[in-house]
C-alpha cells in the first residue's frame, strides 16, 4: 500500500520493503531511446515513456493507479508508452531497468523493490529521466515524487469522525499493516483528522503484523467492532481488504477505502475513500518534463494542493451537508489552517 510526507529512504528500507509487498508497489511504461536531454523536454521523434513495476499490474490498488495514466499520456501528450512488471523477481530488475533506459526519454519507477536496480541504472544512463514514485530517493540523478501521507490520513479521520457521529459511535478505527514509520504517519494524521470533527471520538488503533494477511485483517476489524469503533480506516495493504470482507458480511462497520475507490469491495458499506491520484502525479511530471521544467534530483512531495490527494464521497451514505462540511476542513488543510498533524 503507500506513503508519507516525503520519505527518508535510507533509514527505512526495511520497513519500505514491507510496505510495498503489502500495497502491491510497482509499475512501468517505456518510451524513446534514452535521447532526452536530462531532465528536459523529448526527443525529436516524440516523447517515449515507460513505467515499471516491481511486481505487476492488476492489484487493484496502487498499480493500477499509476496504469490509469497510460491513456492520457498517450492523448494528451503523443507519448509512447511501455510497462514493465518485474513480477517481484529483483535479478531481472536491472535488465529491464536498462532496457527501460534504452528504450525511453522517461521512466516512472513503482514498488521500493526496485529501488537499487534502478539507482544502478540511472547513474549509467545519464540522459534518460527516472522518477521514483511515492518515497524519496537519494539519488542525484533520479526524481522523487513523494505523497504527504499524513495529511490524505488526516481527512480519512475526518470522514471516520463524521460517520462515527451519525452512528453515535464512541470510537473510530485505525488498522495499520506493520508498525512501519510509514503507517505510523499515518495513524498520526487520521487520529488528528477523527479528532477535529469529533474531539470526544476515541481513536482505536491496531496493526496486523502483515500488509498481505486479509483474514487477520478481518479479524481486527471485527474484535474493533466489538470495542465501539463503528468507522475503520485500514492502511494495511492486502490486509485492509479483511475490514471490507468483515462489512460485507454484515458487521457494523463503514470501512474507508485508501489509495483506490473501494466501494466495490462492500457495496453500499463504503461512506468514502482516499484516493491517490498516481496518474495526475504521472501526468503532470510528464508535461513538466516536455517543458523542461524537471531537474534530476530533485524531491517532489504532493498532497490535496498538488492533486496528489483527492477524497471521494458515496452521496447516499453520507449527506451533502455532511459533504460541505468536509471539503470545507480540506480547505483549511490545503491553507495551512489546519495542520494534520494537530498541532
Amino acid at each position: 500500500m503507500a506513503s508519507t510526507p516525503t520519505f527518508a529512504l535510507l533509514s527505512k528500507r526495511t520497513a519500505f520493503k514491507a510496505l510495498a509487498l503489502g500495497l502491491g508497489l510497482g509499475l512501468s511504461l517505456t518510451a524513446c531511446g534514452g535521447k532526452a536531454p536530462t531532465a528536459a523536454g523529448a526527443s525529436a521523434d516524440g516523447l517515449k515513456v515507460g513505467i515499471f513495476v516491481d511486481n505487476a499490474f492488476g492489484d487493484g490498488d496502487f498499480f493500477d493507479q499509476a496504469g490509469v495514466a497510460v491513456d492520457s499520456l498517450k492523448s494528451d501528450l503523443g507519448a509512447t508508452v511501455k510497462t514493465y512488471e518485474g513480477q517481484l523477481q529483483a535479478q531481472n530488475f536491472a535488465p529491464m531497468m536498462q532496457d527501460a533506459a534504452d528504450a525511453n526519454d522517461l521512466v516512472f519507477v513503482l514498488g521500493y523493490e526496485a529501488i537499487d536496480a534502478m539507482d544502478s541504472v540511472a547513474e549509467r544512463n545519464k540522459d534518460t529521466t527516472f522518477v521514483f514514485i511515492d518515497g524519496t530517493v537519494d539519488n542525484p540523478e533520479v526524481i522523487s515524487a513523494g505523497f504527504r501521507t499524513a495529511e490524505g490520513c488526516f481527512m480519512a479521520g475526518a470522514l471516520a469522525g463524521v460517520v462515527g457521529k451519525d452512528k453515535s459511535a464512541a470510537a473510530a478505527g485505525f488498522i495499520g499493516g506493520a508498525n512501519a514509520p510509514v503507517v505510523k504517519n499515518c495513524e498520526t494524521g487520521f487520529t488528528s483528522g477523527v479528532s477535529n470533527v469529533a474531539p470526544d471520538m476515541r481513536v482505536l488503533a491496531q496493526y496486523v503484523g502483515s500488509f498481505t494477511d486479509p483474514s487477520k485483517g478481518r479479524e481486527v476489524a471485527l474484535g474493533l467492532e466489538n470495542r465501539g469503533a463503528r468507522s475503520i480506516f485500514a492502511y494495511a495493504g492486502l490486509s485492509g481488504a479483511g475490514a471490507f470482507d468483515a462489512a460485507k458480511s454484515g458487521a457494523d462497520i463503514a470501512p474507508i477505502g485508501i489509495v483506490a475507490d473501494k466501494s466495490a469491495l462492500a457495496p453500499g458499506k463504503v461512506p468514502g475513500s482516499l484516493i491517490m491520484r498516481v496518474d495526475k502525479v504521472m501526468e503532470n511530471m510528464a508535461q513538466e518534463f516536455v517543458d523542461g521544467k524537471l531537474k534530476h534530483g530533485e524531491q517532489r512531495s504532493y498532497g490535496f494542493a498538488e492533486g496528489g490527494w483527492e477524497m471521494i464521497y458515496d452521496d447516499k451514505l453520507v449527506p451533502a451537508d455532511q459533504v460541505k462540511e468536509l471539503e470545507a476542513l480540506q480547505a483549511k488543510l490545503v491553507s495551512g489552517e489546519v495542520a494534520p498533524d494537530g498541532k
